[in-house]
C-alpha cells in the first residue's frame, strides 16, 4: 500500500507509506494529488515539469515545506503532478536538504482546494526499516 485517507472532522488527512524518505515523501505527494485531481479535467496531452530544491531546519518542516512547494507549483501552473523524482540528504545534525523533479499534466481546474498543509497531527517516522508519514491538509 503507497498511502490511504484517513479520517478528520473538517480537513483531509493522509497516511503514506514507504521503504525510504524519498518513497513516503513521493507518496505523500501522489496521494496529495490524487485528493483534488478532478480526471475529467486533465489534460494529458500537455506535460508539466517542476524542478525544485528544499532546505529545512528538520524532518517534519522538510515534508511540510515539500508538500507547500507542489501546491504553490500547482496553484500557479494549474498542474497536478504524478511522479516524484526526490533526493534527500541530512546536513549537519538537524537540517535537511531535498532536490526533485516534479512531473505530471496541465489541468483545467481541481475538484478541492488544499489551502495550507499543517503540522497538526503531523508525524514522520521510520519502524523497522519503512517510513510512515501522516499529514493532516487545511481544505
Amino acid at each position: 500500500m503507497q498511502y490511504e485517507y484517513l479520517e478528520h472532522t473538517a480537513d483531509l488527512k493522509i497516511r503514506a507509506y514507504g521503504k525510504s524518505l524519498e518513497e513516503v515523501f513521493s507518496n505523500m505527494g501522489l496521494a496529495m494529488f490524487e485528493a483534488i485531481k478532478d480526471e475529467k479535467l486533465v489534460e494529458k496531452d500537455e506535460a508539466a515539469i517542476q524542478d525544485f530544491e528544499i532546505n529545512s531546519i528538520d524532518l517534519p518542516s522538510l515534508i511540510v515545506d515539500y508538500l507547500s512547494q507542489l501546491i504553490l507549483f500547482s496553484d500557479e501552473s494549474n498542474e497536478i503532478y504524478n511522479n516524484f523524482e526526490l533526493g534527500i540528504m541530512q546536513v549537519g545534525n538537524e537540517n535537511w536538504s531535498l532536490k526533485g523533479r516534479a512531473t505530471g499534466y496541465k489541468v483545467k481546474g481541481f475538484k478541492m482546494e488544499i489551502k495550507a498543509v499543517t503540522y497538526n497531527e503531523l508525524i514522520i517516522n521510520e519502524r523497522e526499516g519503512n517510513w510512515v508519514a501522516e499529514v493532516v491538509f487545511d481544505i
